[in-house]
């Protein structure tokens, strides 16, 4: 009988530190939960896929159908950058473009995988999140590629993409935003500069009108 009451006594506890941090618990809907992603980033990814290859590539979304995906592992990828953009997929090696290598075909097609997800995502609100017992969360659908799982951190940053039909495994690290203000410093700059430039010229006109 005392035994029965502690059970019961711990059980309500436990439900009660959920309740109390605001955390779900493990296996449980976990609705409260708000993933990141930021409409501009920039992240590490780790990839394994067919069965035993691996790369290592720094991976920057500039909008949705714009990315870029700069190899550093293995060797014969090392200093690939490709472009995605839309349906087309440029590459180059320090600054000079040719044609997307067969070496990096399969790690592009898997590439593409993740960021056709991503990018078709939309809404994060859409997502149904489910908490781990390592505090990270998941969600899971369907895509052309297949059944894909997207895992976040617990502060809301993208940590994994598998889609174990492929099979495919992206690891994510150092996520970080890229401020959108920085195209649009850029143009004012610009504008402003211009602007000068015109006001400048005029005023030069302008005296030498007066000289004559």
């Amino acid at each position: 009988m005392r035994s029965s009451v502690f059970l019961r006594n711990a059980l309500f506890c436990v439900s009660a530190c959920f309740l109390l941090n605001g955390c779900a618990a493990p296996g449980a809907p976990s609705d409260s939960f708000k993933p990141r992603l930021d409409e501009s980033y920039s992240l590490d990814a780790a990839m394994e896929y067919s069965d035993g290859k691996t790369a290592q590539l720094a991976l920057t979304r500039y909008a949705a159908g714009s990315w870029e995906a700069e190899f550093s592992e293995p060797e014969t990828l090392s200093g690939v950058l490709l472009r995605l953009d839309g349906n087309a997929v440029s590459a180059s090696y320090k600054g000079l473009a040719f044609t997307v290598p067969k070496s990096a075909l399969p790690a592009k097609t898997m590439l593409c995988l993740m960021t056709d997800v991503l990018d078709g995502l939309g809404t994060t609100d859409a997502l149904s999140f489910t908490a781990q017992q390592d505090g990270t969360h998941t969600a899971e659908g369907d895509a052309e590629g297949g059944h894909y799982i997207l895992t976040f951190a617990d502060g809301g940053e993208l940590r994994c993409f598998e889609m174990p039909g492929q099979p495919l495994k992206i690891t994510c690290t150092n996520y970080q935003p890229i401020a959108q203000q920085t195209e649009q410093t850029t143009h004012t700059e610009t504008t402003a500069s211009s602007s000068s430039e015109a006001e400048t010229t005029t005023t030069t006109t302008e005296n030498e009108g007066v000289s004559q």
